[in-house]
């Protein structure tokens, strides 16, 4: 994979949390996991979709497994800020 390409797999995966985390007020990291979770599902089984975008989600999903809750929250605050 093309640096070029990694870049915009990392940028849509910022997209792909940042409305995640703006589309509903999650209770739990469980609660957040279970939705991208669900969005990767749907994603990966879309053969219109673009595999960059696929690999955004999948992306956005390791980030999100590699963060506690607060981290989340703080995360969600700052976005909502804007």
């Amino acid at each position: 994979m093309d640096n070029k390409t990694r870049i915009k797999i990392l940028e849509l995966s910022f997209t792909v949390m940042e409305n995640l985390l703006l589309s509903k007020d999650f209770q739990s990291k469980e609660e957040v996991m279970a939705a991208i979770k669900k969005a990767v599902d749907m994603t990966s089984k879309d053969d219109k979709m673009p595999i960059e975008l696929k690999l955004g989600y999948a992306e956005a999903y390791k980030k999100l497994d590699n963060l506690t809750w607060v981290e989340i929250q703080e995360i969600k605050d700052i976005i909502s800020a804007d």
